[in-house]
Formats: structure tokens, C-alpha cells, sequence
């Protein structure tokens, strides 16, 4: 018996070696540590490293994608036509809600030129000229008006609403599957379908053509939300209690970079450069 002992703990020595990052006696690392070098030159003695950084980056990339309709959703709305003053021209429509109390956001200028009636908060019509006003201007200043009005109350604020609601529903039940999923398939599996799924739905995203489409395909990109769940399962199968906190803590908040990153990327990296090279907004999204 004490000779089964000593082996297996010069067995386990042996294989504690073998590994870049100390481990303890169940082979997880006790450390974290984010020096490149190790992630190995092989899967064997790289393997805790590894899965941190391929949970990360792959956590990091779902959540680009998973926000990736989000900064430029009244783009989307534009395109597919559904933007209050493309479904209810101001000319034909002047005193629809939306432009009742709408305002310029750098200028504060208001489309009622000379006030409300019958009150700002719960307008039915712009005032006419009164006293002092130039009459020969129009109580409706339609100039002001951009390219998509989609303020609250609009099909189009509605539209994005939805898919917003759709894009988080869906992560809540998926999440919950993925428990099973991970347990039976391992992390590395679940994760590759999930991120495979989420990349055929972002693709699918540049033909976006009606409303229910855009809502649709949104909701189905939000499953790649549920590869938070991969990301602190498969670093907690990799590092000790007395490190996974940290390591789990990193991962997760690396990968929810991913959420904010896009906010800039997708318009500045992406939109705004092809349409300073000519291309129409609709075309530069879809891109």
C-alpha cells in the first residue's frame, strides 16, 4: 500500500511538470497566468492557458456579434422602410405624434415652429403664428426632420423594441439548456456550435428586409448571449477554487468587452469609412 501511494504521487509529480502553470493534485492550475508563452507549444502542456484564452476570445467575439444590429438599428429601420416619416410622409401626415414633439437633438430646434396645441405634453396640432412671428414661415418646420424618425410611440421604436426583447429573451432559455449540453458535450463543442449558429444568423443579418425579418434574426443572434454559461464552465473545470474566481471574473469581463467594443467598431470601423468612400448608408451596414 505505501508503495501505490508513492507511485501515484511520483505519477502525479511527473504529470504536474509536464504543465506551464502549477497545478494542484486534481491537475488545475493554482495560478493565473496571462504571459503568451503559456499557452504552450502543445495542447498537453498549454492546456489551462488555453482554455482560458479560447473562453475569453470566443466569449469576446460572441458578444460582437450579439450586439453588432444594436448601433446601427435605425439604419436597419431605414432600409427596410419603416421609419415614421417613410410610412407617413409629413407632408401628407404634418400632424402625426411623432413630429408634433419632436425636436432636433443638436439644436433643440422644434418641428412646431411657434408651439404646441393644446399643450406640449399632449399636442394635436402646431400653434399658428401670434404675434411677433414671421407668418410667412410654415407652423411646420419639416427641415428638421432627419432621414428616420424613430421616436417612442413609432412602428419603427416598437420594431427595435421587439427585437431587442427578443435578442435577450432567447439567451435566458438557452442558457438554461446549455447546462445539460455542456455537462454531456464539454465546452469546447458547445461553444463551436454556439458561435457557428451566432455567425450564420450575423450573416444572414445583411438581408434584412421587413420588420418581422429584422426581429426574427435579432432574437436568433441573441442565442450566441448564452456563451457566457461555456465561458465560466470551462474555466472552472481548468483552475483550483482558490484561483477561479479570478480567472472566471477576467474571462467574463473580457468577453463582455466584446458588448462595448462593438458600439464603436461597427459604426466607426465599419460604416462610417464606407460611406466616406461613397457607398449609401443601406449598402455600408449590410457590408
Amino acid at each position: 500500500h505505501h508503495l501505490q501511494v508513492l507511485f501515484g504521487s511520483y505519477l502525479l509529480t511527473t504529470m504536474a511538470d509536464k504543465y506551464l502553470v502549477e497545478v494542484n493534485d486534481n491537475l488545475k492550475a493554482i495560478e493565473l497566468n496571462l504571459n503568451p508563452v503559456k499557452v504552450g507549444k502543445n495542447v498537453k502542456e498549454g492546456v489551462h492557458m488555453r482554455a482560458f484564452w479560447g473562453s475569453t476570445i470566443s466569449f469576446f467575439l460572441a458578444f460582437v456579434g450579439w450586439f453588432a444590429l444594436s448601433p446601427i438599428a435605425v439604419d436597419v429601420a431605414s432600409s427596410i422602410g419603416i421609419c415614421e416619416n417613410q410610412m407617413y410622409p409629413p407632408e401628407e401626415f404634418p400632424k402625426r405624434k411623432a413630429y408634433l414633439k419632436f425636436k432636433k437633438v443638436n439644436t433643440n430646434e422644434p418641428y412646431c415652429r411657434f408651439g404646441k396645441v393644446p399643450n406640449a405634453d399632449n399636442p394635436t396640432d402646431c400653434a399658428e403664428a401670434g404675434a411677433g412671428d414671421d407668418a410667412t414661415l410654415s407652423k411646420y418646420n419639416t427641415e428638421v426632420l432627419g432621414s428616420c424618425i424613430c421616436t417612442a410611440g413609432t412602428h419603427c421604436a416598437d420594431t427595435i423594441t421587439y427585437s431587442g426583447v427578443g435578442s435577450v429573451g432567447v439567451t435566458i432559455f438557452v442558457r438554461v439548456a446549455l447546462g445539460t449540453l455542456l455537462e454531456r458535450f464539454g465546452p469546447v463543442n458547445v461553444q463551436a456550435i454556439l458561435l457557428c449558429f451566432g455567425a450564420f444568423w450575423v450573416a444572414l443579418s445583411s438581408a434584412i428586409w421587413n420588420e418581422w425579418s429584422f426581429i426574427l434574426i435579432r432574437t436568433m443572434i441573441g442565442c450566441a448571449g448564452a456563451t457566457f454559461v461555456t465561458n465560466q464552465f470551462w474555466c472552472s473545470l481548468m483552475f483550483a477554487p482558490s484561483v477561479v474566481g479570478t480567472a472566471n471574473a477576467t474571462a467574463a469581463g473580457w468577453g463582455n468587452l466584446g458588448g462595448g467594443v462593438t458600439q464603436i467598431f461597427i459604426v466607426w470601423c465599419l460604416v462610417a469609412p464606407l460611406e466616406a468612400m461613397g457607398m449609401s448608408t443601406n449598402s455600408a451596414w449590410r457590408v
